[in-house]
């Protein structure tokens, strides 16, 4: 045999034994509880779907699956956990789209990549969206909303989570495509940014459906438009926000990723597990009452969406020079 001809088959042996292995791993995973780190603190919406998968997933592949919650630097903390732990399986990241899409380009020094440090594992779901303002701002629909915006150039205040939080985002995005002049007030949180706009401290924000409709239905602040999956399910008498610019489709999304080095064969036995999940009538139930809609797919599928909001967010961060300290 020719030296060629020798390197090719160790080459044929070496690729035999990797697939093996991994075929091996895969068949036997999970040997022992898998970690889910998660960015939020105990009762958000991410600890809640965290909680939800690890209970059903868990169940389902039959050892546990522990929440980790590390809250903090905007889930960079959770996320560069997951970033720096062994591809095996057993560590991974649940988190919404600003820990993978939009925080590259607000955080200068991201201890972490998302396009070289994570793979995706499948998409949780999308959450509806809705546009609120506060009561004594005194305008019921968005041709209001917008008039009164360019009437006081800046006076109007917007509240968000914080810099970069989807809350943000998605008002940036809103305020650019629309032409209008607002002031951001950042808050520590979705909470607080709410109970300001029912003071009156700011005058709207877009939100989660969750936290908006109990205020929305105690007729302490009002809904004048809303966005994504469930929008009309939601909100069957207001406008989507995409009625006013083709490109204000949004949502926020939930997803889960592994670290790099994670075997496909792993990957792909988690995204059958959870798109089992997400079948079961209880588990969309209770995404219901969050506002969000199930979306079971590939992993390919988060790829692409993540792609999608990159290309969206990227150029306006930029543009608006956004950084977060």
């Amino acid at each position: 045999m020719t030296r060629q001809r020798r390197f090719l088959a160790a080459l044929a042996a070496a690729a035999l034994l990797f697939g093996g292995t991994a075929g091996v791993q895969a068949q036997s995973y999970p040997a022992k509880p898998v970690r889910l780190v998660v960015g939020s603190p105990p009762g958000a919406l991410g600890d809640v779907l965290a909680r939800m998968t690890a209970q059903h997933v868990g169940e389902q592949m039959g050892q546990p699956m522990v929440v980790d919650n590390k809250p903090g630097a905007s889930l960079a903390i959770a996320a560069d956990t997951v970033a720096k732990a062994p591809g095996d399986g057993y560590t991974l990241l649940i988190a919404p789209d600003s820990a993978t899409v939009v925080n590259p380009f607000v955080y200068p020094k991201l201890p972490y990549n998302p396009t070289r440090d994570f793979q995706s594992v499948a998409l949780v779901g999308k959450a509806t969206l809705v546009l609120v303002v506060a009561n004594a701002l005194n305008v019921a629909t968005v041709p209001a909303f917008v008039q009164a915006a360019k009437a006081k150039p800046g006076a109007i205040n917007f509240g968000t989570g914080g810099i970069g939080h989807p809350t943000h985002m998605a008002m940036e995005l809103f305020r650019n495509r629309l032409g209008l002049e607002l002031t951001h007030v950042a808050y520590k949180g979705t909470s607080p940014a709410i109970q300001a706009l029912v003071t009156g401290e700011i005058g709207a924000m877009i939100v989660g459906v969750a936290e908006a409709m109990p205020l929305v239905k105690a007729g302490r602040i009002t809904p004048i438009a809303a966005s994504g999956p469930q929008a009309k399910e939601v909100f069957p008498n207001l406008p989507e926000f995409k009625e006013f610019n083709k490109d204000l489709d949004v949502s926020v999304w939930f997803g889960i990723f592994a670290p790099t080095a994670t075997p496909k064969p792993v990957v792909d036995k988690l995204n059958a597990e959870v798109n089992r999940m997400l079948a079961l009538p209880e588990v969309t139930r209770k995404l219901g009452e969050f506002g969000m809609l199930a979306q079971p797919g590939p992993p390919s599928q988060l790829d692409a969406l993540q792609q999608v909001d990159r290309s969206r967010y990227g150029p306006l961060v930029k543009s608006l020079a956004i950084v977060a300290e």
